[in-house]
């Protein structure tokens, strides 16, 4: 039986004894029986009104079995609900240190070169449970509107390189990959730059 079901057969039930003590009252003639008569009437409504409380507390309370009636509580997979949040978790975990990773590589191309934009693709160790976790495995580097500079220390300046000359541009996309593999520990096979 459902516990609102409950609660109105107990609320009728108070209403049918009130019902039948204001009738019961008034079918006895006044006399000094009226006010004994009215003591039992107002325990019995009172019985009426504790008699689901005391139950409820000489029961005590089955909260699952309530949320179970209630809101069909057993057909919630709590265990996969709880798995589905973690595999979602560690995808966040992982696209947001993949963007940061491709944002830093970024920056330490633009120190270098002077692009309209550059494009960073990084694959990584994706796996959080491996102690290799975001080692990095590939990088390959989208170079779009390159003007070539490089930093020297000579005249405390930069030097533009005149990139008419191939085996400057060469030395200079040599330069950013070799830095990017000693700083990200990554073998230079692994690291690609494409001119767009």
């Amino acid at each position: 039986m459902h516990d609102v079901e409950m609660v109105k057969n107990w609320i009728l039930q108070i209403a049918y004894i009130s019902i039948l003590a204001i009738v019961f009252e008034l079918l006895i003639p006044s006399s000094n029986m009226k006010k004994y008569v009215k003591v039992v009437i107002g325990l019995t409504i009172m019985i009426a009104i504790i008699n689901p409380i005391l139950g409820f507390l000489k029961n005590g309370v089955d909260i699952n079995s309530t949320l179970e009636k209630e809101y069909n509580y057993n057909n919630i997979d709590i265990n996969s609900m709880t798995k589905q949040a973690e595999v979602e978790r560690n995808k966040l975990i992982v696209a947001e240190y993949k963007k940061r990773l491709n944002e830093q590589i970024k920056e330490k191309v633009l120190d270098v070169i002077d692009a309209s934009d550059v494009e960073i693709e990084s694959s990584i160790n994706e796996d959080l449970n491996d102690k290799n976790f975001g080692a990095i495995k590939n990088i390959h580097v989208v170079l779009s509107n390159v003007k070539y500079k490089m930093v020297n220390d000579i005249n405390d300046g930069k030097i533009i390189i005149d990139t008419s000359k191939f085996d400057e541009k060469e030395q200079i996309l040599d330069d950013i990959k070799n830095d990017i593999s000693k700083f990200y520990n990554v073998p230079l096979k692994n690291i690609t730059i494409e001119e767009r």
